[in-house]
């Protein structure tokens, strides 16, 4: 339970973005809606980033990742079995893991983690040679922004998430 009472299902009702959201609204996006604002403002973040260039697979498995190199266990138990649903692969995480060296990923797919991984870890550690190994695979800069939209947006979720006690 988190450590503030998230905003109740029926004064999200009365907030005009409430006919766009998914019903029942989530925790998470119920301790957001305690401030209407950044809640409004929020969702259609959310969902610009989730549209991004990545496949539903991809999308999650870099949420899972990211979520785990932050320490979130809400986020990556949340979208670990979201991923092992999507893959129908029990085994996804462990692989995830090691992903440098499973099979279980394609190579565009382990260059994004890699990115992922540097952002997260060490962010000083980044080098324009990071962006052209992702170009190397085919992603456009604006694809980039996107990829690195979706790594930020976890990051921030997760602080959130881990922040209001999930």
């Amino acid at each position: 339970m988190p450590w503030i009472r998230p905003a109740k299902q029926s004064d999200i009702k009365k907030l005009e973005i409430y006919k766009d959201l998914e019903h029942p609204v989530p925790v998470f996006n119920r301790l957001i809606a305690k401030s209407p604002d950044i809640f409004s403002a929020f969702m259609p973040l959310a969902d610009a980033v989730k549209a991004g260039v990545l496949n539903e697979l991809e999308t999650e498995a870099v949420i899972v990742f990211v979520s785990k190199l932050n320490g979130c266990e809400f986020c990556y138990t949340g979208h670990g079995n979201l991923l092992k649903e999507i893959s129908d692969e029990e085994t996804i995480l462990e692989e995830l893991n090691q992903y440098e060296s499973s099979n279980a990923f394609e190579a565009h797919l382990k260059s994004i983690l890699s990115y992922a991984e540097k952002l997260i870890t060490n962010p000083k550690s980044l080098e324009k040679a990071d962006l052209e190994k992702l170009k190397e695979h085919g992603y456009s800069e604006q694809e980039i922004v996107e990829i690195n939209q979706l790594i930020a947006y976890t990051s921030y979720t997760n602080q959130t998430s881990i922040g209001l006690g999930l």
